[in-house]
């Protein structure tokens, strides 16, 4: 259990890290803030290879705009970017504290199952809505 909290805390670090380290460019494309010229590759599988958007197109954009204050931009390219990005940013205490103290799940266990399986409901559901507009 502890090793599953330390990855997680340290996922959740690494994406909340390189929000600030990503740019979203003029094209829409991500790369790093101090390197012109070079655009990180496509991460999704279904953009690359089915050429459609999945229910997570658009999220590392998202978190780049929020993490620029760009609240608008965030919103345009991910209607739920807020709130994964507040889950992840949230994800930072819980995961310290489980790791600091000898109880294994801080929250027990039904609520963090609860919520994972509600942001998915939500994404998958922000997905669907997006193609039928």
């Amino acid at each position: 259990m502890k090793r599953h909290h330390a990855t997680m805390l340290l996922l959740s670090c690494a994406a909340i890290v390189g929000a600030w380290l990503l740019e979203v460019r003029g094209d829409g494309r991500v790369g790093l803030r101090l390197v012109s010229g070079w655009d990180l590759p496509h991460t999704c599988f279904a953009r690359v290879a089915l050429g459609v958007d999945c229910p997570a197109c658009g999220l590392t954009r998202s978190f780049i705009h929020l993490a620029d204050g760009r609240w608008s931009d965030a919103l345009a390219v991910h209607r739920l970017g807020w709130l994964l990005a507040l889950a992840t940013l949230l994800q930072v205490p819980y995961r310290a504290w489980a790791l600091v103290h000898r109880r294994g799940e801080p929250l027990g266990v039904l609520f963090p199952t609860a919520f994972a399986y509600t942001l998915i409901a939500l994404l998958i559901g922000n997905w669907i809505l997006g193609s039928l507009l």
